[in-house]
């Protein structure tokens, strides 16, 4: 009984959430994500990236860390962090490289007491390549609205 009670007096407050990004699968990106609670107002993601664009193909995980401002509840409000990336790409003429990126994003992440969240968010970053692409040392920029479930 005394479990029960437990179980059903609970904070609401999130601490998890799965996301995905659709607007990228129009660009031959799809990107899905897990972002958990590190503090009070602090998350960890990590992602899987997969790259489709015509005459490149290939796979990449990221790491981002938020810092979330406007409230004292992690995974809601204004958040702006790093982020760093490593994607391992091939062309349609089977030359393969490692390119590796280091940067950081800002945005907000909106979640809904049902769960469902939207996570609107922008990011800078320099990407430099490894092997056959050691010349490549550029900036990128992004911008994205993800969607998804937090628990």
């Amino acid at each position: 009984m005394f479990l029960c009670f437990l179980v059903f007096n609970s904070t609401s407050a999130q601490t998890n959430a799965i996301k995905v990004n659709p607007l990228g699968l129009a660009f031959g990106v799809a990107n899905a994500g897990y972002e958990f609670t590190t503090s009070d107002s602090q998350t960890a993601t990590i992602s899987g990236i997969y790259y489709g664009v015509p005459g490149i193909k290939g796979f990449g995980v990221g790491a981002e860390y938020r810092f979330y401002f406007s409230t004292k509840e992690a995974l809601k409000g204004w958040h702006a962090g790093p982020s760093v990336g490593y994607f391992s790409l091939e062309d349609d003429f089977n030359t393969s490289a490692s390119v590796f990126s280091i940067g950081g994003e800002a945005g907000h992440q909106w979640v809904w007491d049902s769960g469902f969240l939207v996570d609107v968010f922008a990011g800078l970053g320099f990407v430099t390549g490894g092997d056959t692409l050691s010349g490549l040392n550029t900036t990128s920029a992004a911008i994205g609205v993800s969607i998804g479930y937090a628990w």
